[in-house]
């Protein structure tokens, strides 16, 4: 059954929950200004590959300063890795309100970015990966999901409404608040330290591994694909339709249509359907991608908007599952995690800069078109995580 006592209903675990209310939070802020960092660049005059170049330096920074910040990660839990990531954050957002009157803030600011992102991810996924439960990680993986869209769907209609009204600023102040309230959900759960060998020398070590480099390869699918994603989709979505509160909405649906897919996807993944799925869903997807290099209209971009998120959450469900069961069968789950946020990040040193160069050198329209097909593209490569065999 889908919704078994066992498996589907709350407070199972006073920890995991609690982690689903971080994530839940951390959604809703995010939700709320993340998607809307592009266009507010955008609309403060931001070139488009002046755009992609805010998110190369993010990126430049994460590979850097993961290395130089190891040896205090081995000392830390994932609970104090949750909470140093909140006020790095918190000032990234604050500094966002000030990046039009202090341009050199444009290139300090993907540092707190970066600091939050490598202890943020680094706390979470260690965490998660050591309470869920491991007969059902599909149908956890799922869960966590859909319990953050569900949270998270009215986000960015909220965050256009209030933009339209009171302007991005206040807006992002908002999300600041929210961001706070993650640190209420932290006293509920114990610490864990990193067990295992943490090293650069390791740390390449483990990227080296040809057992894990199918899935390695499928991670710099995804590192690129969700670029394309979060940054050059909505601003089509947005100079397309020219409204900030529309494009919250059409946002907004896509992630409440995704909610269809997520559960149910884990449900099968964990039935034996996993890599039929990822196969699937990466197929499709790799097709919505193509359909986006001629579609017009807020019609069609909402409807194909829609379907893509439905897939992708599809997509998503069962390419997580596998990162989580490579994650318990490695010598050093903690290890693996870091090991794959760096090469997310790596990879996109060289893909960003592709990007920045076709959009410099093409009009704005062959610049969309050209970025979808590259997503198509390197959508395929998710097709290697079922080539692993560990």
């Amino acid at each position: 059954m889908f919704f078994d006592r066992e498996h589907f209903h709350f407070f199972r675990n006073r920890e995991i929950d609690s982690l689903y209310i971080i994530l839940a939070l951390s959604n809703l802020a995010q939700g709320l200004i993340s998607i809307f960092v592009p266009i507010y660049f955008w609309e403060l005059g931001f070139e488009i590959h002046r755009i992609l170049y805010f998110y190369f330096i993010d990126a430049l920074y994460f590979v850097s300063f993961l290395l130089l910040l190891l040896p205090l990660i081995k000392r830390l839990t994932d609970k104090k890795m949750i909470i140093l990531s909140i006020p790095f954050l918190v000032i990234y957002y604050l500094g966002l309100n000030y990046i039009d009157s202090y341009p050199i803030l444009f290139y300090i600011l993907p540092l707190f970015l970066t600091l939050n992102r490598i202890f943020f991810n680094s706390g979470y996924h260690i965490n998660f990966s050591s309470v869920f439960d491991k007969k059902y990680v599909g149908r956890e993986v799922g869960f966590r999901n859909m319990v953050g869209q569900l949270v998270q769907f009215s986000a960015p209609f909220i965050g256009g409404t209030l933009i339209s009204l009171f302007g991005f600023k206040f807006t992002f102040n908002v999300g600041v608040l929210i961001l706070f309230l993650m640190i209420i959900p932290l006293l509920f759960f114990p610490e864990r330290k990193i067990v295992g060998e943490l090293s650069t020398k390791s740390l390449f070590i483990i990227l080296k591994d040809k057992k894990i480099l199918p899935y390695s390869l499928s991670s710099i699918g995804y590192a690129s694909v969700t670029m394309v994603g979060r940054i050059i989709w909505p601003l089509f979505i947005f100079i397309n339709i020219e409204n900030i509160r529309n494009f919250g909405g059409i946002i907004s649906l896509g992630l409440l249509a995704g909610l269809i897919t997520t559960y149910l996807v884990g449900y099968l993944s964990d039935s034996g359907f996993r890599e039929r799925l990822l196969s699937l869903t990466a197929i499709i997807s790799s097709v919505i991608w193509l359909s986006r290099t001629f579609i017009m209209g807020i019609l069609l971009i909402s409807g194909n908007h829609i379907l893509g998120n439905i897939v992708n959450n599809g997509l998503m469900v069962s390419w997580s599952s596998q990162f989580y069961d490579i994650s318990r069968k490695t010598k050093s789950k903690s290890l693996f995690i870091i090991s794959q946020d760096f090469l997310y990040n790596f990879s996109r040193i060289f893909f960003l800069p592709l990007l920045m160069l076709i959009s410099y050198l093409m009009k704005i329209e062959q610049f969309f078109s050209i970025s979808f097909v590259i997503a198509a593209l390197v959508t395929l490569l998710y097709f290697n995580a079922n080539r692993i065999k560990y």
